[in-house]
Protein backbone atom coordinates (compact mmCIF):
# COMPACT_ATOMS: atom_id res chain seq x y z
CA UNK A 1 0.00 0.00 0.00
CA UNK A 2 3.00 2.03 0.76
CA UNK A 3 5.06 1.42 -2.24
CA UNK A 4 1.64 2.35 -4.41
CA UNK A 5 0.92 5.53 -2.68
CA UNK A 6 5.10 6.38 -3.81
CA UNK A 7 4.14 5.50 -7.32
CA UNK A 8 1.31 7.50 -7.65
CA UNK A 9 3.31 10.53 -6.08
CA UNK A 10 5.94 10.50 -8.72
CA UNK A 11 3.47 10.27 -11.77
CA UNK A 12 1.64 13.38 -10.60
CA UNK A 13 5.07 15.14 -10.28
CA UNK A 14 5.92 13.42 -13.89
CA UNK A 15 2.93 14.81 -14.80
CA UNK A 16 3.57 17.92 -14.07
CA UNK A 17 6.84 18.75 -15.25
CA UNK A 18 6.06 17.06 -18.61
CA UNK A 19 3.02 19.01 -19.55
CA UNK A 20 4.75 22.54 -18.48
CA UNK A 21 7.32 21.91 -20.96
CA UNK A 22 7.01 23.48 -24.35
CA UNK A 23 9.82 23.02 -26.88
CA UNK A 24 11.14 25.87 -28.81
CA UNK A 25 9.99 26.18 -31.97
CA UNK A 26 10.10 28.88 -35.07
CA UNK A 27 6.34 28.41 -35.24
CA UNK A 28 6.36 29.77 -31.82
CA UNK A 29 7.83 33.18 -32.48
CA UNK A 30 5.63 33.61 -35.42
CA UNK A 31 2.33 32.48 -33.81
CA UNK A 32 1.93 33.36 -30.06
CA UNK A 33 -2.49 32.69 -30.01
CA UNK A 34 -1.67 29.10 -31.05
CA UNK A 35 1.21 28.41 -28.05
CA UNK A 36 -1.23 30.20 -25.11
CA UNK A 37 -3.99 28.07 -26.61
CA UNK A 38 -2.02 24.76 -26.00
CA UNK A 39 -0.71 26.16 -22.96
CA UNK A 40 -4.37 26.48 -21.71
CA UNK A 41 -4.82 22.77 -23.05
CA UNK A 42 -2.22 21.61 -21.25
CA UNK A 43 -3.15 22.98 -17.48
CA UNK A 44 -6.74 21.65 -18.21
CA UNK A 45 -5.46 18.44 -18.80
CA UNK A 46 -3.30 18.66 -15.76
CA UNK A 47 -5.97 19.98 -14.03
CA UNK A 48 -8.07 16.93 -14.95
CA UNK A 49 -5.62 14.83 -14.17
CA UNK A 50 -4.66 16.08 -10.99
CA UNK A 51 -8.29 15.72 -10.33
CA UNK A 52 -8.25 12.14 -10.61
CA UNK A 53 -5.17 11.30 -8.77
CA UNK A 54 -6.67 13.17 -5.44
CA UNK A 55 -9.51 11.01 -6.06
CA UNK A 56 -7.51 8.00 -6.68
CA UNK A 57 -5.61 9.19 -3.46
CA UNK A 58 -8.85 9.46 -1.38
CA UNK A 59 -10.53 6.38 -2.65
CA UNK A 60 -7.07 4.49 -1.60
CA UNK A 61 -7.22 6.37 2.06
CA UNK A 62 -10.96 5.14 2.57
CA UNK A 63 -10.02 1.19 1.33
CA UNK A 64 -6.64 1.89 2.99
CA UNK A 65 -8.90 2.70 6.56
CA UNK A 66 -11.55 0.29 5.35
CA UNK A 67 -8.61 -2.13 5.42
CA UNK A 68 -8.05 -1.60 8.81
CA UNK A 69 -10.99 -1.38 10.09
CA UNK A 70 -11.95 -4.72 8.91
CA UNK A 71 -8.07 -5.72 10.20
CA UNK A 72 -9.11 -4.82 13.64
CA UNK A 73 -12.54 -6.82 13.28
CA UNK A 74 -11.03 -9.74 12.42
CA UNK A 75 -8.13 -9.32 15.09
CA UNK A 76 -10.83 -8.94 17.66
CA UNK A 77 -12.81 -11.64 16.37
CA UNK A 78 -9.52 -13.95 16.38
CA UNK A 79 -9.17 -12.87 20.15
CA UNK A 80 -12.85 -14.03 20.88
CA UNK A 81 -11.52 -17.04 19.26
CA UNK A 82 -8.89 -17.93 21.36
CA UNK A 83 -10.85 -17.33 24.60
CA UNK A 84 -13.50 -19.78 23.10
CA UNK A 85 -10.43 -21.91 22.37
CA UNK A 86 -9.10 -21.50 25.73
CA UNK A 87 -12.51 -21.61 27.42
CA UNK A 88 -13.21 -25.29 25.52
CA UNK A 89 -9.91 -26.05 26.71
CA UNK A 90 -10.64 -25.74 30.37
CA UNK A 91 -13.49 -27.14 30.30
CA UNK A 92 -12.64 -30.39 28.42
CA UNK A 93 -9.98 -30.25 31.36
CA UNK A 94 -12.53 -30.28 33.67
CA UNK A 95 -14.55 -33.26 31.68
CA UNK A 96 -12.44 -35.38 31.96
CA UNK A 97 -11.28 -34.81 35.54
CA UNK A 98 -15.14 -35.36 36.41
CA UNK A 99 -15.34 -38.93 34.02
CA UNK A 100 -11.99 -39.98 36.16
CA UNK A 101 -14.12 -39.09 39.38
CA UNK A 102 -17.11 -40.82 37.78
CA UNK A 103 -15.03 -43.64 37.24
CA UNK A 104 -13.51 -44.04 40.08
CA UNK A 105 -16.75 -43.68 42.04
CA UNK A 106 -18.65 -46.62 39.73
CA UNK A 107 -15.57 -48.74 41.12
CA UNK A 108 -16.92 -47.98 44.63
CA UNK A 109 -20.65 -48.43 43.64
CA UNK A 110 -19.63 -51.85 41.87
CA UNK A 111 -18.30 -52.92 45.43
CA UNK A 112 -21.89 -51.74 47.12
CA UNK A 113 -23.73 -53.18 44.82
CA UNK A 114 -22.13 -56.65 45.47
CA UNK A 115 -22.38 -56.04 49.12
CA UNK A 116 -26.19 -55.29 48.08
CA UNK A 117 -26.49 -58.18 46.39
CA UNK A 118 -24.91 -60.48 49.12
CA UNK A 119 -27.13 -58.40 51.93
CA UNK A 120 -30.24 -58.96 49.66
CA UNK A 121 -29.44 -62.67 49.24
CA UNK A 122 -29.36 -63.29 53.47
CA UNK A 123 -32.14 -60.95 53.21
CA UNK A 124 -34.26 -63.36 51.10
CA UNK A 125 -33.15 -66.30 52.74
CA UNK A 126 -34.37 -64.89 56.30
CA UNK A 127 -37.51 -63.59 54.54
CA UNK A 128 -37.84 -67.08 53.40
CA UNK A 129 -37.24 -68.38 57.17
CA UNK A 130 -40.04 -66.50 58.27
CA UNK A 131 -42.78 -67.05 55.90
CA UNK A 132 -42.07 -70.55 57.00
CA UNK A 133 -42.61 -69.69 60.54
CA UNK A 134 -45.53 -67.74 59.55
CA UNK A 135 -47.19 -70.44 57.87
CA UNK A 136 -46.02 -73.06 60.56
CA UNK A 137 -48.04 -70.56 63.52
CA UNK A 138 -51.09 -69.69 61.01
CA UNK A 139 -51.51 -73.68 60.54
CA UNK A 140 -51.08 -73.74 64.65
CA UNK A 141 -53.73 -71.18 64.95
CA UNK A 142 -55.91 -72.99 62.21
CA UNK A 143 -56.15 -76.37 64.12
CA UNK A 144 -56.37 -74.40 67.58
CA UNK A 145 -59.96 -72.81 65.75
CA UNK A 146 -61.71 -75.35 64.29
CA UNK A 147 -61.35 -77.80 67.44
CA UNK A 148 -62.36 -75.22 69.71
CA UNK A 149 -65.59 -74.01 69.63
CA UNK A 150 -67.36 -72.54 66.96
CA UNK A 151 -67.36 -68.94 68.13
CA UNK A 152 -67.42 -66.66 64.87
CA UNK A 153 -65.66 -69.56 62.70
CA UNK A 154 -66.28 -67.68 59.12
CA UNK A 155 -64.07 -64.46 60.82
CA UNK A 156 -61.47 -65.90 62.44
CA UNK A 157 -61.04 -68.69 59.50
CA UNK A 158 -60.85 -65.89 56.78
CA UNK A 159 -58.23 -63.56 58.77
CA UNK A 160 -56.11 -66.77 58.79
CA UNK A 161 -56.85 -67.62 55.10
CA UNK A 162 -55.85 -63.96 54.48
CA UNK A 163 -52.60 -64.55 56.19
CA UNK A 164 -51.51 -67.68 54.41
CA UNK A 165 -52.88 -66.79 50.62
CA UNK A 166 -51.15 -63.83 51.25
CA UNK A 167 -47.54 -65.14 51.37
CA UNK A 168 -48.48 -68.41 49.11
CA UNK A 169 -49.09 -65.92 46.03
CA UNK A 170 -46.95 -65.43 43.23
CA UNK A 171 -47.06 -61.40 44.54
CA UNK A 172 -46.80 -61.99 48.40
CA UNK A 173 -47.62 -59.60 50.50
CA UNK A 174 -45.43 -57.80 52.53
CA UNK A 175 -43.80 -60.03 55.20
CA UNK A 176 -43.94 -57.05 57.92
CA UNK A 177 -47.63 -56.71 56.81
CA UNK A 178 -47.86 -60.86 57.32
CA UNK A 179 -46.23 -60.26 60.85
CA UNK A 180 -48.35 -57.72 61.30
CA UNK A 181 -51.68 -59.56 60.43
CA UNK A 182 -50.69 -62.28 62.63
CA UNK A 183 -49.49 -60.84 65.40
CA UNK A 184 -53.48 -58.61 65.92
CA UNK A 185 -54.75 -61.99 65.26
CA UNK A 186 -52.67 -63.78 68.27
CA UNK A 187 -53.57 -60.70 70.76
CA UNK A 188 -57.60 -61.71 69.58
CA UNK A 189 -57.22 -64.91 69.96
CA UNK A 190 -55.83 -64.14 73.65
CA UNK A 191 -58.41 -61.77 74.10
CA UNK A 192 -60.59 -64.68 73.67
CA UNK A 193 -59.09 -66.48 75.69
CA UNK A 194 -59.33 -64.89 78.74
CA UNK A 195 -63.05 -63.28 78.61
CA UNK A 196 -66.02 -63.53 78.69
CA UNK A 197 -69.62 -62.89 77.40
CA UNK A 198 -73.32 -62.73 76.84
CA UNK A 199 -74.80 -62.34 72.94
CA UNK A 200 -77.82 -62.89 71.33
CA UNK A 201 -77.94 -65.13 68.15
CA UNK A 202 -80.25 -67.30 66.14
CA UNK A 203 -79.47 -71.18 67.18
CA UNK A 204 -80.02 -74.15 64.39
CA UNK A 205 -82.08 -76.63 66.31
CA UNK A 206 -81.97 -80.67 65.41
CA UNK A 207 -85.52 -80.14 64.36
CA UNK A 208 -84.84 -77.22 61.49
CA UNK A 209 -85.95 -74.65 63.67
CA UNK A 210 -83.96 -71.87 64.40
CA UNK A 211 -84.80 -69.73 67.55
CA UNK A 212 -83.41 -66.83 69.24
CA UNK A 213 -81.00 -67.69 72.34
CA UNK A 214 -78.68 -66.29 74.37
CA UNK A 215 -75.33 -67.29 74.08
CA UNK A 216 -72.74 -67.68 76.99
CA UNK A 217 -68.64 -67.75 76.42
CA UNK A 218 -66.02 -68.40 78.77
CA UNK A 219 -62.95 -68.36 77.05
CA UNK A 220 -62.25 -70.18 73.86
CA UNK A 221 -63.53 -73.56 76.08
CA UNK A 222 -66.99 -73.06 76.80
CA UNK A 223 -69.57 -71.96 74.51
CA UNK A 224 -73.86 -72.77 75.58
CA UNK A 225 -76.79 -71.68 74.54
CA UNK A 226 -80.43 -71.18 76.08
CA UNK A 227 -83.68 -69.96 74.13
CA UNK A 228 -85.78 -67.58 75.30
CA UNK A 229 -88.64 -69.60 76.52
CA UNK A 230 -86.09 -71.78 77.98
CA UNK A 231 -86.95 -74.99 76.83
CA UNK A 232 -84.18 -75.76 74.64
CA UNK A 233 -80.59 -75.40 75.83
CA UNK A 234 -76.75 -76.98 75.47
CA UNK A 235 -73.14 -76.58 75.30
CA UNK A 236 -70.62 -77.72 72.95
CA UNK A 237 -68.44 -80.53 73.54
CA UNK A 238 -66.24 -81.94 70.79
CA UNK A 239 -64.67 -85.09 72.60
CA UNK A 240 -62.38 -88.47 71.21
CA UNK A 241 -64.71 -91.48 70.60
CA UNK A 242 -63.05 -93.40 73.50
CA UNK A 243 -66.25 -93.03 76.04
CA UNK A 244 -68.79 -95.08 76.95
CA UNK A 245 -71.33 -93.19 74.80
CA UNK A 246 -69.22 -92.83 72.08
CA UNK A 247 -67.89 -89.79 70.21
CA UNK A 248 -70.02 -86.48 70.98
CA UNK A 249 -69.45 -83.48 68.95
CA UNK A 250 -71.78 -80.50 68.84
CA UNK A 251 -74.34 -79.14 70.77
CA UNK A 252 -75.43 -81.70 73.64
CA UNK A 253 -78.06 -81.66 75.60
CA UNK A 254 -78.02 -83.82 78.89
CA UNK A 255 -79.74 -82.60 82.10
CA UNK A 256 -77.34 -85.14 84.68
CA UNK A 257 -74.46 -83.01 83.38
CA UNK A 258 -75.74 -79.83 81.22
CA UNK A 259 -78.37 -78.78 83.43
CA UNK A 260 -80.57 -76.05 82.56
CA UNK A 261 -79.91 -73.91 85.39
CA UNK A 262 -76.43 -74.17 85.20
CA UNK A 263 -76.91 -72.20 81.85
CA UNK A 264 -79.46 -69.63 83.45
CA UNK A 265 -77.29 -68.94 86.39
CA UNK A 266 -74.30 -68.56 84.26
CA UNK A 267 -76.32 -65.76 82.20
CA UNK A 268 -77.26 -64.11 85.11
CA UNK A 269 -73.61 -64.05 86.23
CA UNK A 270 -72.13 -62.26 82.97
CA UNK A 271 -75.47 -59.97 82.91
CA UNK A 272 -74.70 -59.04 86.71
CA UNK A 273 -77.77 -60.13 88.10
CA UNK A 274 -76.40 -62.71 90.05
CA UNK A 275 -73.41 -62.75 92.74
CA UNK A 276 -70.39 -64.20 91.20
CA UNK A 277 -69.96 -68.05 91.94
CA UNK A 278 -68.86 -71.18 90.95
CA UNK A 279 -69.88 -73.55 88.17
CA UNK A 280 -69.33 -76.69 86.78
CA UNK A 281 -69.25 -77.00 83.07
CA UNK A 282 -67.94 -79.43 80.72
CA UNK A 283 -65.51 -79.00 78.49
CA UNK A 284 -63.72 -80.01 75.18
CA UNK A 285 -60.03 -81.51 74.98
CA UNK A 286 -58.37 -80.84 72.00
CA UNK A 287 -55.56 -82.72 70.37
CA UNK A 288 -53.64 -79.27 69.24
CA UNK A 289 -49.80 -80.00 70.37
CA UNK A 290 -48.11 -77.18 72.24
CA UNK A 291 -44.89 -76.04 69.94
CA UNK A 292 -42.27 -74.27 71.21
CA UNK A 293 -41.32 -71.71 68.59
CA UNK A 294 -41.03 -71.81 64.99
CA UNK A 295 -40.32 -74.53 62.55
Amino acid sequence: MKILFIFITVLIIFSAVMLSYVPYSTAQSSNTKEAITGQIDNNSRLRELMNELQNTVTTLRKERQAYYSRKQVKNEDVQELRMQIQSLKETHEGLVSEAEDIEKEMETLGGEEERIKTSISGYKDKEDELSNSIISYVGLLREQVNDGIPFRLEDRTAKLDAISNGIDTTKPMDIAEACNQLWSLCKEELRLAVTSEIYRDNIRLADGREPHAEFVRVGKVILAFMTDDGKDWGVWLKQDDNGSEGATTGWVKHPSSVPSHTIEKSIKILMRQHPPEIINFPISFSKVKIKQGFK
